[in-house]
């Protein structure tokens, strides 16, 4: 979520007299709406976040003061109007976190070898033409990897989507092999 800079003193003071113009009841004022904003967001699931959304609201509600006195007719309800975005916003960022990947871990010279020659032995043990189709499949990039599948099921009289299907078998074959040699490596 894009974190709304913090709000000048002067904007914080014209939101707090937007609350009310006595200084104690618009600390009040305040204090009730920042309450009622962390009920809000602990109900939608985010109790442990519901202060910092709640403060994330104020501060966009203050750093736009100017324009929103224009457009609501009470500071309460103007910063109930920006719970949706904050609170969407806040579950976009949830999910990205959730569905990040992290980066494999690095793998050590010695593993690295045992992959290259369980990849040259599995390569080796596939049936017929399913090595050159699985080297020729998964060869090249970007748009010289789609001509060279095009040309490649030409060859081989197949629909792409037939092609697909065969490289994909192949490749359950690879990773097969691929699983199996590596625990046999490991377990020497």
């Amino acid at each position: 979520m894009k974190k709304e800079r913090s709000p000048s003193n002067e904007e914080l003071d014209k939101l707090l007299r937007w609350f009310h113009p006595n200084s104690d009841a618009a600390a009040e004022g305040y204090m009730r709406i920042q309450t009622r904003l962390i009920q809000i967001f602990a109900s939608r699931g985010c109790a442990a976040e519901a202060d910092e959304l709640a403060i994330e609201v104020i501060n966009r509600v203050a750093v736009r003061i100017d324009s929103v006195i224009t457009t609501y007719p009470d500071a309460p309800r103007c910063c109930l109007a920006f719970v949706e975005n904050v609170h969407r916003e806040h579950l976009r960022d949830k999910r990205k976190q959730v569905n990040a990947v992290p980066p494999p871990a690095p793998r050590s010279a010695e593993m690295l070898e045992i992959e290259d020659q369980c990849l040259k032995h599995c390569l080796e043990t596939l049936e017929g033409s399913d090595g050159d189709l699985f080297e020729r499949y998964f060869d090249g990039e970007g748009r010289a990897r789609i001509v060279a599948r095009q040309k490649l099921a030409g060859e081989l009289n197949l629909t792409p989507n037939a092609l697909r299907i065969q490289a994909h078998r192949t490749r359950k074959k690879m990773r097969k092999c691929m699983e199996e040699c590596i625990k046999r490596a490991e377990t020497k």
